[in-house]
């Protein structure tokens, strides 16, 4: 089968590798879409660790191609599937206490095992989720996302999450919004520097729309929210935004962290710890939040296809790569599709 692979850092290579033996517990996947992800782009600049050479990716959909055991799981060959992008090894100290999301010997699609850029890809049947036979399987490519937004807004008890301030209008931003907007917000303003995605939040439903290349962005927040925001959102791993966040949150609100930081903070004032008491949450993947993302692809809750703006066969990986990179591309969620 063909494989998007990293061997160095900075260079993808379309290779022929084996089909993954299974073993009894295992499921193989025919891969129709893998979103391209940030960490993703982390592990072919090298700044993400992983094992080379891997295969890359680890949002994905797809169908049941074949089984390691006849009858695993009830799943069938065809069956329409997504996957979290990988499994814990369910022995460590963590797993045992319910929290596999620590695991350090997780299995890691696209960093410590093959990920799902690939005609196939193999995964542990039972985090293995079956899509609803009417939900396309380029909407449940975004399965991860959505779990990893659910579990961010469940830390946050409702009521407070009225006004709210979202850094990145990204791929999980937008999501975020349209959560948000599901459970209650009244207001959500949404904060980005690329005029296309916020234009993408101001119809996905966002209140204000503030771009941070024009003027002063913690101003023109504090012009909506004199009192600042019940909650803020940082979706963006920006040192920058980190402290913007920091500075539009009221007292005795809230911050979620979703944003992943690859880069140190090397300044940062933290006078609003004391000032403002604020309930810092760091939310690290889906864990409890799979079911719901499911429910809420089936419920039709979400717009998905809409934040879809680029499609590249497998051959093209590395294009996609440069596109999601690209500011001016007005690029969101960017597929690979090895079955296209």
């Amino acid at each position: 089968m063909k494989a998007a692979r990293v061997h160095e850092p900075g260079k993808i290579v379309i290779e022929d590798v084996p089909v993954p033996a299974l073993g009894e517990n295992d499921v193989l996947i025919q891969v129709h879409h893998a979103g391209i992800c940030g960490t993703d782009v982390g592990v072919y600049h090298g700044y993400v660790p992983a094992k080379l050479p891997v295969t890359l990716g680890h949002e994905f959909s797809g169908t049941i191609a074949n089984l390691g055991s006849p009858g695993l799981g009830g799943f069938k060959e065809g069956d329409p599937v997504t996957a979290p992008g990988g499994w814990s090894c369910g022995s460590c100290e963590h797993c045992q206490k319910g929290k596999p999301q620590y695991c350090r010997d997780r299995n890691a699609l696209g960093r410590t095992v093959d990920g799902c850029m690939a005609e196939f890809v193999r995964m542990d049947y039972r985090v293995v989720y079956r899509l609803p036979s009417h939900v396309p399987l380029d909407e449940g490519q975004n399965f991860l996302n959505i779990a990893c937004v659910v579990r961010g807004v469940k830390k946050v008890p409702s009521q407070l999450c009225k006004k709210v301030v979202v850094f990145g209008a990204g791929n999980m931003g937008l999501i975020m919004l349209q959560i948000l907007k599901a459970a209650g917000a009244s207001q959500v303003i949404m904060v980005d520097a690329i005029p296309f995605r916020l234009e993408m939040a101001r119809k996905l439903g966002a209140s204000h729309v503030v771009n941070v290349m024009e003027g002063d962005s913690v101003q023109k927040i504090r012009d909506v929210f004199p009192k600042g925001a019940d909650v803020v959102v940082e979706a963006t791993g920006s040192p920058s935004a980190f402290q913007n966040a920091c500075d539009v949150l009221k007292e005795g609100g809230a911050l979620v962290i979703i944003g992943i930081y690859g880069k140190k903070i090397k300044e940062l004032d933290l006078s609003f710890l004391y000032n403002k008491e604020p309930v810092i949450y760091g939310s690290k993947g889906g864990e409890e939040g799979y079911e719901e993302a499911l429910q809420l692809l089936d419920d039709k809750k979400l717009q998905i296809t809409p934040m879809i703006t680029h499609r590249f066969p497998l051959e093209e990986t590395a294009k996609g790569f440069g596109v999601f990179e690209d500011k001016d591309a007005n690029a969101l969620r960017i597929l690979i599709e090895p079955s296209a």
